[in-house]
Protein backbone atom coordinates (compact mmCIF):
# COMPACT_ATOMS: atom_id res chain seq x y z
CA UNK A 1 0.00 0.00 0.00
CA UNK A 2 1.10 3.68 -0.77
CA UNK A 3 -0.29 6.64 0.75
CA UNK A 4 -1.12 9.48 -1.63
CA UNK A 5 -2.47 12.70 -0.85
CA UNK A 6 -4.24 15.33 -3.05
CA UNK A 7 -7.03 17.74 -3.45
CA UNK A 8 -10.18 16.45 -4.15
CA UNK A 9 -13.27 18.63 -4.80
CA UNK A 10 -11.29 21.89 -3.01
CA UNK A 11 -10.41 19.46 0.25
CA UNK A 12 -6.95 17.79 1.22
CA UNK A 13 -7.42 14.25 1.52
CA UNK A 14 -4.96 10.90 1.60
CA UNK A 15 -5.58 7.43 1.17
CA UNK A 16 -3.79 4.44 1.03
CA UNK A 17 -4.09 2.57 -2.40
CA UNK A 18 -2.24 -0.43 -3.83
CA UNK A 19 0.27 0.61 -7.00
CA UNK A 20 -2.34 -0.35 -9.37
CA UNK A 21 -5.26 1.13 -8.15
CA UNK A 22 -7.12 3.47 -10.34
CA UNK A 23 -7.99 6.65 -9.57
CA UNK A 24 -11.43 5.91 -10.68
CA UNK A 25 -11.81 2.94 -8.01
CA UNK A 26 -10.52 5.07 -5.14
CA UNK A 27 -13.44 7.98 -6.30
CA UNK A 28 -15.73 5.66 -6.41
CA UNK A 29 -14.82 3.17 -3.81
CA UNK A 30 -13.31 4.97 -1.39
CA UNK A 31 -14.10 8.35 -1.56
CA UNK A 32 -17.93 7.94 -2.20
CA UNK A 33 -17.81 10.54 -5.36
CA UNK A 34 -20.56 8.78 -7.74
CA UNK A 35 -20.56 10.93 -10.61
CA UNK A 36 -17.51 9.37 -11.93
CA UNK A 37 -18.66 6.10 -13.40
CA UNK A 38 -17.06 2.90 -15.06
CA UNK A 39 -18.27 2.27 -18.10
CA UNK A 40 -15.46 1.05 -20.76
CA UNK A 41 -12.58 0.99 -18.55
CA UNK A 42 -10.02 1.90 -21.14
CA UNK A 43 -10.92 5.58 -21.80
CA UNK A 44 -13.04 5.94 -24.62
CA UNK A 45 -16.13 6.77 -23.18
CA UNK A 46 -15.61 9.89 -21.10
CA UNK A 47 -17.96 8.74 -18.61
CA UNK A 48 -15.51 8.26 -15.86
CA UNK A 49 -13.87 11.99 -16.61
CA UNK A 50 -12.49 13.79 -13.81
CA UNK A 51 -10.53 17.64 -14.13
CA UNK A 52 -6.91 16.65 -12.60
CA UNK A 53 -5.20 20.44 -12.09
CA UNK A 54 -7.93 21.37 -14.06
CA UNK A 55 -7.91 19.49 -17.44
CA UNK A 56 -10.57 16.75 -18.41
CA UNK A 57 -8.86 13.20 -18.05
CA UNK A 58 -9.75 9.40 -17.75
CA UNK A 59 -9.98 8.38 -13.80
CA UNK A 60 -9.95 4.43 -15.28
CA UNK A 61 -5.98 4.94 -16.79
CA UNK A 62 -4.98 7.01 -14.63
CA UNK A 63 -3.07 5.10 -11.19
CA UNK A 64 -3.91 7.34 -7.64
CA UNK A 65 -0.81 7.23 -6.73
CA UNK A 66 -0.34 9.14 -9.81
CA UNK A 67 -2.09 12.61 -8.69
CA UNK A 68 -0.25 12.42 -5.41
CA UNK A 69 0.04 16.32 -4.50
CA UNK A 70 -2.50 17.19 -7.55
CA UNK A 71 -5.97 18.62 -7.74
CA UNK A 72 -8.93 16.66 -8.61
CA UNK A 73 -12.30 17.83 -9.43
CA UNK A 74 -15.39 15.64 -10.20
CA UNK A 75 -18.83 16.83 -10.61
CA UNK A 76 -19.50 16.88 -6.98
CA UNK A 77 -16.96 19.82 -6.61
CA UNK A 78 -18.16 21.20 -9.72
CA UNK A 79 -20.16 23.83 -7.51
CA UNK A 80 -22.31 25.92 -8.54
CA UNK A 81 -22.76 28.38 -5.58
CA UNK A 82 -19.35 30.01 -6.63
CA UNK A 83 -18.47 29.12 -10.27
CA UNK A 84 -19.55 31.02 -12.65
CA UNK A 85 -18.97 29.06 -15.47
CA UNK A 86 -20.08 25.68 -13.50
CA UNK A 87 -23.33 27.55 -13.36
CA UNK A 88 -23.77 28.65 -16.94
CA UNK A 89 -22.80 24.83 -18.10
CA UNK A 90 -25.28 23.64 -15.98
CA UNK A 91 -28.48 26.18 -17.19
CA UNK A 92 -27.24 25.46 -20.55
CA UNK A 93 -27.80 22.11 -20.15
CA UNK A 94 -31.19 22.25 -18.56
CA UNK A 95 -32.74 25.00 -20.84
CA UNK A 96 -31.34 22.51 -23.58
CA UNK A 97 -32.46 19.44 -21.61
CA UNK A 98 -29.67 17.68 -22.37
CA UNK A 99 -30.02 14.59 -20.49
CA UNK A 100 -32.01 12.03 -20.67
CA UNK A 101 -30.41 9.00 -18.53
CA UNK A 102 -27.86 10.93 -16.97
CA UNK A 103 -25.59 8.57 -17.03
CA UNK A 104 -23.19 10.22 -18.85
CA UNK A 105 -23.44 14.10 -18.48
CA UNK A 106 -22.21 15.08 -15.37
CA UNK A 107 -18.89 13.72 -17.01
CA UNK A 108 -19.67 15.83 -20.45
CA UNK A 109 -20.35 18.78 -18.18
CA UNK A 110 -17.24 18.31 -16.54
CA UNK A 111 -15.36 18.11 -19.47
CA UNK A 112 -17.34 20.98 -20.90
CA UNK A 113 -16.99 23.54 -17.97
CA UNK A 114 -12.99 22.36 -17.77
CA UNK A 115 -12.33 23.33 -21.36
CA UNK A 116 -14.19 26.66 -20.58
CA UNK A 117 -12.25 27.37 -17.83
CA UNK A 118 -9.12 26.50 -19.89
CA UNK A 119 -9.81 28.82 -23.12
CA UNK A 120 -13.12 31.07 -22.73
CA UNK A 121 -12.98 31.54 -26.03
CA UNK A 122 -13.85 28.32 -27.48
CA UNK A 123 -16.33 28.05 -29.88
CA UNK A 124 -18.63 25.46 -30.56
CA UNK A 125 -16.87 23.57 -33.00
CA UNK A 126 -14.00 22.97 -30.99
CA UNK A 127 -16.08 21.88 -28.15
CA UNK A 128 -17.75 19.66 -29.98
CA UNK A 129 -14.51 18.15 -31.69
CA UNK A 130 -13.12 18.15 -27.76
CA UNK A 131 -15.98 16.19 -26.59
CA UNK A 132 -15.37 13.43 -28.90
CA UNK A 133 -14.13 11.23 -26.20
CA UNK A 134 -17.65 11.53 -24.01
CA UNK A 135 -19.79 8.93 -25.52
CA UNK A 136 -23.49 8.74 -24.71
CA UNK A 137 -25.39 5.77 -25.02
CA UNK A 138 -29.05 6.79 -24.76
CA UNK A 139 -28.60 9.47 -27.65
CA UNK A 140 -28.58 12.93 -25.85
CA UNK A 141 -26.36 14.10 -28.34
CA UNK A 142 -28.23 16.62 -29.94
CA UNK A 143 -29.65 18.34 -26.55
CA UNK A 144 -25.48 18.61 -25.45
CA UNK A 145 -24.81 19.84 -28.76
CA UNK A 146 -27.42 22.73 -28.46
CA UNK A 147 -26.60 23.12 -24.57
CA UNK A 148 -23.04 23.80 -26.28
CA UNK A 149 -24.36 26.29 -28.92
CA UNK A 150 -26.06 28.28 -25.64
CA UNK A 151 -23.01 28.37 -23.96
CA UNK A 152 -21.02 29.91 -26.67
CA UNK A 153 -23.15 31.03 -30.18
CA UNK A 154 -24.04 29.57 -32.84
CA UNK A 155 -21.60 30.59 -35.15
CA UNK A 156 -18.73 28.78 -34.74
CA UNK A 157 -16.70 31.79 -34.90
CA UNK A 158 -14.70 32.22 -31.62
CA UNK A 159 -15.59 34.15 -29.35
CA UNK A 160 -19.38 33.12 -29.55
CA UNK A 161 -20.46 35.73 -32.22
CA UNK A 162 -24.01 35.24 -33.40
CA UNK A 163 -24.72 35.61 -37.06
CA UNK A 164 -26.65 38.61 -37.82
Amino acid sequence: MTSVEFRLNGAQVAFDVAGRETLLETLRDTAGTTSVRYCCGIGVCGTCTVLLDALPVSSCLLLTVMVDGRDVVTAEGADVRHSPVTRRVRDAFVDAQAYQCSYCIPAIALTVRGLLQQDPEMDADELKTALGGNLCRCGSYPQVLDAVRRLVGTSGRRGGEQDG
